[in-house]
């Protein structure tokens, strides 16, 4: 087989011309004449025994020939790209030059390929590590969401106020049918909490155990189904409960109650030690991802094929779609919320997909430059503790392509190791923890 390889870096493409010597080119054909006589019942032959010549007479030469390269041409275009090192990053555009019994079979592929990267030099780096400083104010934060989360509920013998828990029989009409999911016995609603439409959950203000109330409110005008915004709805209520969540005192006693504690002091000791830990992993993965977005800015990169960024658009946009279903939303609501077109949004997104794609090519590059690998060992034990979610093996078979699974982890392994490499090699240096995690903290708030 020959090839000639023609770069066109300008467009981070590669032109092959392959050309197949008949004697490569020949089993494919009479793969493809021994496929066709099974199609078709040729005298004297049974299905799929005739003779290449016989088939090709039967069939005619361009049909057995055109079957022959679809078999053909993958194949060596495969062979192509290995021989020479190229990275293929999607379907080739290809033209038939040449196809023929004698003198053989020749094609020219043209495919996108991934860009030259000249690698900044990564000791030349800088960037600046934050300490983190815990106020008493987090620590504090922290203790009322533990309390919050042992609190008890108890029965109250008064009007339900905001932030009373009601609990209720409800019946919701609209035009006097019952909605889709507008039952339902013994339902806890916070009152405050928002689940509910709000004029919902202000008629139920002053229910008593044992009330019952008819009255109409209305969706809001941007409620997220469209279909109900502006609708009067008509509600039945049934009050069974009027309830209150009481969070224990935070004391010596509370701290006793949560592990091996002697006092409220030791777990306000342990809590800051969790905190700093949890900050310091988050500072971590920061410092990383600026060192790779520092590296990918300081090197040189190719062009950037269209295809790379379009499929970080189109993850993006999956990931948005599935964030917004959780909530019960579609994206077409979310664009007419924001009064934007999906090609705003794919303008927007644009952007930080370039981005991404640089990094990704810069740290692949990284990852090679390095020589960083990974053993079947680190892939096989962190795939077991992916799967290891499932509740049997058989489930986990089913939802999940192992082969898959391994390359995706052993990716993600050789991109970790890389980050840590980078973080060693580049230069760190100290800044004022207080302005650090000022806005940590107000997030933690």
């Amino acid at each position: 087989m020959d090839i000639t390889v023609k770069r066109h870096t300008e467009k981070s493409q590669v032109e092959l011309t392959v050309s197949v010597p008949a004697a490569s080119f020949k089993p494919y054909v009479d793969r493809a004449a021994k496929q066709l006589s099974r199609s078709k019942q040729l005298k004297g032959f049974r299905p799929g025994k005739a003779p290449t010549e016989v088939v090709i007479s039967a069939f005619g030469k361009d049909r057995v020939l055109s079957a022959a390269i679809d078999k053909a041409l993958p194949k060596f275009f495969v062979e192509a790209i290995l021989e020479h090192d190229l990275e293929a990053i999607n379907r080739p555009a290809t033209t038939i030059d040449k196809a023929d019994l004698v003198e053989g079979f020749a094609f020219t592929a043209t495919v996108d390929v991934l860009p030259e990267v000249e690698l900044a030099d990564p000791t030349t780096l800088t960037v600046e590590r934050a300490e983190p400083d815990i106020s008493d104010e987090q620590v504090e934060r922290e203790l009322k969401t533990l309390a919050k989360m042992r609190s008890k509920t108890i029965d109250l013998l008064r009007p339900a106020q905001k932030g009373d828990t009601v609990v209720v029989d409800f019946t919701i009409t609209l035009n006097g049918a019952v909605m889709k999911d507008g039952e339902s016995k013994n339902h806890p609603i916070t009152l405050g909490e928002g689940y509910f439409v709000p004029e919902f959950e202000q008629k139920l203000l002053g229910l008593n155990t044992g009330d019952s109330r008819e009255f109409d409110f209305k969706y809001p005008d941007n409620h997220p189904n469209k279909e109900l915004g502006g609708k009067q709805a008509h509600a039945v209520i049934k009050a069974h409960k009027v309830q209150k969540l009481v969070a224990p005192e935070i004391n010596d006693e509370f701290a006793a109650g949560l592990g091996t504690f002697t006092s409220l002091s030791g777990l306000k000791d342990e809590l800051k030690k969790n905190l700093i830990t949890e900050y310091q992993q988050q500072e971590k993965d920061r410092l990383r991802g600026e060192l790779a977005k520092k590296l990918a800015e300081a090197s040189t990169i190719g062009h950037i094929p269209e295809v790379l960024i379009e499929r970080d658009i189109e993850q993006r946009l999956h990931e948005l779609r599935h964030m917004l279903g959780a909530q019960q939303k579609t994206l077409e609501s979310y664009l007419e919320d924001q009064k934007k077109t999906i090609k705003d949004l794919h303008d927007e997104l644009k952007k930080p997909a370039e981005q991404a794609a640089r990094i990704n090519l810069v740290m692949r590059t990284f990852v090679k430059e390095q020589a960083i690998e990974v053993s079947d060992e680190e892939v096989a034990e962190k795939a077991q503790e992916f799967l290891a979610k499932y509740n049997s093996a058989k489930e986990a078979k089913q939802e999940i392509d192992e082969d898959e699974l391994k390359q995706n982890v052993s990716a993600s392994l050789k991109n970790q190791k890389a980050l840590e490499k980078l973080e060693e090699l580049a230069q760190i240096t100290a800044k004022g923890s207080k302005e650090a995690f000022k806005e940590k903290a107000k997030r933690v708030s």
